[in-house]
C-alpha cells in the first residue's frame, strides 16, 4: 500500500428540509491545490479509511453524524467497506462502476450486513436498475439534471415503493433550495447555507445588537474590561457562564470572586475571548442553520492554529475572532460589510473581511481555500508565501474539528 502522505480529508454538510445536519460527505484531498486529484480512483477512497483508522477521529471529523464516502468498483470488489462501522457510514457507488454480476453480489452482501448505499452522481441510465433492491438513497447533481427530472425520480414508483431517499447536489442559491423543499426532496448539499438571505425590512432584534457590541469588545487587541462587565451584566446566560467557567478556575486557585469585572479579569484576555465568542455565536446564530455555527468556529480554531506559525504571530490575538466573524453576514442574513463596519472593530478585522488585505485575511483564505470544494484547480500560492505546509494544516484542520465537536456538539 502507497505510504499515506499529504492526504487530506474535508467534509461537507447534507441538509434535512429544516436545514439540521444530517450526515457529512467525507472529501478526499491529494494536495490543497488540486482537490480529489488521484491518479485512480479507488485509491481515494482507500486512503479516507486510512488515513481515519491512523488518527482514528472520523467520528470527531463527522460531528458525530453519518459519513459519505465514496468508492470505486476496485474497492467495493475488495471488500474495504468492510473495515467500516456500518452504523457510522453510509456507501457512495461512483458512477464509474460497471455493474457486473461480481458487483452486484458485494452490494447485496453489503445491503444484508446493513450497510446503507447510495448511488452517486445518478444519471438514469438502466444499468443501474439491477442494484436499485439494495439502494436506499440516490445523489442528483442539480448542474447536470433539469429540475423537472429530479421532480419525476422523486415521484416516481420505484423511488416511493422502496422508500428512497433522493439527496441534490450542488445547491446555491435559497431559492434551490425552497424549490426542490417543494417537491419533496429529503436532503439537500452546497453552499447556499453560506450566503444570507436578505429580505426587505429585515432589521437586527436589540438582543443580537447587544452580542455584537460584546463581539466588537472583544475583537480589540486590548481589552476595556470595565466595558466588558457592564455588557455581559446586561446578559443573564452571559453571567451565568462567566461564573461557571469562573468558578472551574477557583476550584484549582481557591480566590473569592465578588464581581462580573473581577470574574472577567480573573479568566484573563484568551479565555474570555473563545468563551464569548461561543456563546455569543449560539445565541446570535439562534434563528439559523446550525452548520454556520459550527463552521465559524471550526474557522476560527483553525486561523488560532495557523497564527501559531511564524509569519502570523503578529495577528495572533484577532485571529480565532476575525475566523468566527467571517460568517456573521449570512447568520444575520445581512450584508457582512455593513455589519462590520458599523461595529467599532479593530482596524485589522475590517480590513481583513472588508477590504480582504493584510495577514489576518492571508489566514482567512488560507483556512477558506481547506474548506471549498470549488477551490480544486486552484493553488493556495498564499500557504507558499507564508511556508504553511499541507501537513500542518492537515492537523489544524481535525484538531480544530475535535475541538468544535467537544465545545459545540
Amino acid at each position: 500500500m502507497e505510504e499515506i502522505k499529504n492526504k487530506f480529508v474535508a467534509r461537507q454538510a447534507i441538509f434535512d428540509h429544516n436545514q439540521n445536519t444530517y450526515a457529512y460527505e467525507l472529501l478526499y484531498r491529494n494536495s490543497l491545490d488540486d482537490f480529489y486529484n488521484c491518479s485512480e480512483p479507488e485509491k481515494a477512497s482507500t486512503k479516507i479509511i486510512l488515513q481515519n483508522q491512523l488518527y482514528g477521529d472520523l467520528s470527531n471529523l463527522c460531528s458525530q453524524k453519518k459519513a459519505f464516502i465514496n468508492f470505486d468498483e476496485k474497492t467495493l470488489l475488495a471488500n474495504v467497506p468492510l473495515v467500516l462501522d456500518r452504523n457510522a457510514v453510509v456507501l457512495e457507488l461512483l458512477k464509474t462502476i460497471n455493474v457486473t454480476p461480481d458487483v452486484i453480489k458485494v452490494v447485496s452482501d453489503l445491503y444484508k450486513k446493513g450497510y446503507i448505499l447510495a448511488l452517486d452522481d445518478y444519471d438514469f441510465t438502466p444499468k443501474w436498475e439491477q442494484l436499485f433492491p439494495y439502494i436506499s438513497i440516490i445523489k442528483v447533481d442539480r448542474e447536470d439534471i433539469p429540475f423537472e427530472k429530479i421532480a419525476a425520480l422523486k415521484n416516481s414508483k420505484f423511488v416511493e415503493d422502496k422508500k428512497i431517499k433522493i439527496v441534490v447536489e450542488r445547491i446555491e442559491t435559497h431559492q434551490q433550495f425552497n424549490m426542490l423543499i417543494q417537491i419533496g426532496i429529503d436532503y439537500f448539499q452546497g453552499y447556499f447555507f453560506h450566503k444570507p438571505e436578505i429580505s426587505v425590512g429585515h432589521f437586527i432584534k436589540p438582543v443580537k445588537l447587544n452580542l455584537l457590541l460584546l463581539f466588537a469588545e472583544v475583537c480589540q487587541l486590548e481589552m476595556n474590561f470595565d466595558t466588558l462587565a457592564e455588557i455581559i451584566s446586561q446578559d443573564v446566560s452571559l453571567v451565568n457562564g462567566v461564573l461557571k467557567l469562573v468558578n472551574l478556575e477557583i476550584e484549582k486557585n481557591r480566590v473569592e470572586i465578588s464581581s462580573i469585572k473581577q470574574a472577567v479579569t480573573f479568566l484573563g484576555t484568551d479565555k474570555i475571548k473563545q468563551f464569548i465568542a461561543i456563546i455569543a455565536m449560539s445565541k446570535l446564530s439562534s434563528d439559523c442553520n446550525n452548520e454556520l455555527l459550527r463552521e465559524s468556529l471550526v474557522r476560527g480554531k483553525m486561523m488560532e492554529y495557523i497564527s501559531f506559525s511564524p509569519a502570523f504571530l503578529k495577528i495572533r490575538g484577532l485571529a480565532f475572532i476575525t475566523g468566527v466573524m467571517s460568517h456573521i453576514g449570512a447568520i444575520l442574513n445581512c450584508s457582512l460589510e455593513k455589519i462590520i463596519m458599523d461595529l467599532p472593530l479593530a482596524e485589522e478585522i475590517k480590513t481583513a473581511l472588508v477590504n480582504k488585505k493584510g495577514l489576518l485575511h492571508d489566514a482567512l483564505e488560507i483556512a477558506k481555500h481547506y474548506e471549498f470544494s470549488d477551490n480544486q484547480y486552484e493553488p493556495c500560492t498564499i500557504m507558499a508565501k507564508h511556508d504553511i505546509s499541507e501537513e500542518m494544516l492537515l492537523m489544524n484542520y481535525h484538531d480544530a474539528l475535535k475541538w468544535c465537536c467537544a465545545t459545540c456538539p
